[in-house]
């Protein structure tokens, strides 16, 4: 047991969050072709008013700016992102999803609603963390 309960309430974010994670991975891998880092950056586009300039992807989602661009870069060759030089800044690009990513996103959304509520459902760590009941149908 630790000191203190911040310290105690880090351990359970941290554990709770790995267990979602590999839960994610998993399951977006299997149903998707997705990971979870390019669900994330997938998010953060979604949610973006039209173009996004590439490098504030990793700033808006928590993955490194080489990470990012790994991604993009993938997702750009499989046809659910596009990419355009940045018109402010000749060195960046703008980026967003293509509605094939678009409509990737959306059916994996659904799938991470799922999984998040089954783990949930099978762990009072991850309920408590995230503040949640469980309801039985």
């Amino acid at each position: 047991m630790t000191e203190t309960a911040l310290t105690d309430r880090w351990v359970a974010v941290t554990r709770a969050c790995a267990q979602i994670n590999q839960a994610a991975e998993r399951v977006l891998s299997e149903r998707h072709g997705l990971c979870a880092s390019a669900f994330e950056i997938m998010d953060v586009m979604a949610h973006a008013d039209g173009w996004i300039r590439a490098g504030e992807l990793s700033s808006r989602a928590s993955r490194s700016q080489p990470q990012v661009s790994r991604l993009l870069a993938q997702m750009v060759g499989a046809g659910y992102a596009e990419r355009k030089p940045c018109t402010s800044d000749r060195r960046g690009f703008d980026v967003r999803l293509t509605p094939s990513g678009r409509e990737l996103f959306s059916q994996s959304v659904v799938t991470m609603e799922t999984v998040l509520r089954e783990v949930a459902e099978n762990s009072a760590e991850v309920r408590d963390v995230m503040g949640l009941t469980v309801t039985r149908e």
